[in-house]
């Protein structure tokens, strides 16, 4: 399992996504009866990108088979665990979540439904909180925290809808001993609605500068920068105009200013998806921007130019049931 987990990881790494939760599977000590159930989402994973690759029928039947089997097993552990929500027995929770997230990510690469996913990140949502913030601050807690806090941003703008990772605890804490990047102060942004009044930060996305309590600089900064990272400041930018424009189509701002805002994001969403070698990370990230314009653009052209951009993509990086 662990070669087939680093395996499937590779398929997802990207420049600006560093905690890769699939990376640490093979440093931990997994029974061999869980590793038995945990088997089956890394195996539908595996059958996904082969049926992607290939368009193979067959493939696309397994990964299916593998899913189905792999969640009624999860469900049937989950119900046997359920005494550790009184006790916090962490390798339990630890058990339970590595399975919510495989089958988060199976269902984001091969959709039942549209963000059929949903369900499995807020299950692991349930789970992360009670490990809490603190217990996220070590890994393999951080990395499942980190990665799901991302996926959490999405649903914030899809539904928005806050969630407890908007939370000051859980926006600091898992953190303490760590620091942010630019991308982790942007989905603070994105988490809670009051996080940059918070922080002081604010991301200026015609300059890509940073603006902090102590004054401006740009993300090139430091050697650390993402923005040294090809394609980072074009996600950093696609995250910062969904959050505004979101932010303008509830307050019923002005069209010109929607209009704008869409335009960027489908200028931005197109400049990543053209550039080879694209990862599923980061073409699921992109294509999920992309029916965000979809639901909040106001121009009827844009809808349908991210309508078909999203179309595309979408028979390109996720599998059809």
């Amino acid at each position: 399992m662990s070669r087939m987990a680093l395996d499937i990881a590779s398929y997802h790494l990207c420049p600006w996504t560093p905690h890769l939760w699939m990376m640490l599977i093979p440093q931990l000590p997994l029974s061999a009866d869980f590793q038995s159930i945990m088997l089956l989402p890394f195996q539908a994973m595996k059958a996904a990108i082969s049926a992607l690759l290939s368009n193979d029928a067959s493939s696309r039947a397994a990964a299916y088979g593998y899913y189905s089997s792999g969640l009624e097993r999860h469900q049937a552990q989950f119900h046997r665990l359920v005494p550790w929500r009184k006790h916090r027995n962490l390798p339990s929770i630890l058990n339970l979540l590595l399975m919510s997230m495989a089958l988060l990510e199976f269902e984001m690469m091969a959709p039942l439904a549209t963000d059929s996913w949903f369900p499995h990140a807020y299950g692991a949502l349930s789970l992360l909180e009670q490990a809490g913030p603190e217990g996220c601050q070590t890994s393999p807690f951080f990395e499942i925290f980190w990665h799901l806090r991302f996926l959490m941003s999405y649903v914030a703008l899809s539904t928005r809808k806050t969630s407890l990772l908007g939370t000051q605890d859980w926006m600091e804490v898992p953190f303490l001993h760590r620091g942010k990047t630019e991308f982790d102060r942007v989905i603070d942004t994105l988490l809670s609605p009051d996080a940059k009044l918070a922080t002081g930060n604010g991301f200026d996305t015609s300059t890509d500068k940073w603006e902090t309590s102590s004054g401006r600089h740009s993300t090139e900064s430091t050697a650390a920068s993402l923005n040294r990272i090809a394609g980072s400041e074009q996600i950093i930018r696609i995250l910062v105009n969904l959050r505004e424009l979101v932010s303008a189509y509830r307050s019923e701002d002005s069209s010109e200013r929607q209009i704008s805002l869409s335009g960027a994001i489908l200028e931005d969403s197109k400049l990543l998806l053209s550039q080879p070698p694209l990862s599923f990370n980061i073409g699921l990230q992109v294509i999920s921007a992309v029916s965000l314009v979809v639901q909040y653009a106001p121009d009827s052209l844009q809808k349908q130019d991210a309508t078909q951009l999203y179309a595309y993509w979408h028979g390109r990086l996720m599998l059809k049931p």
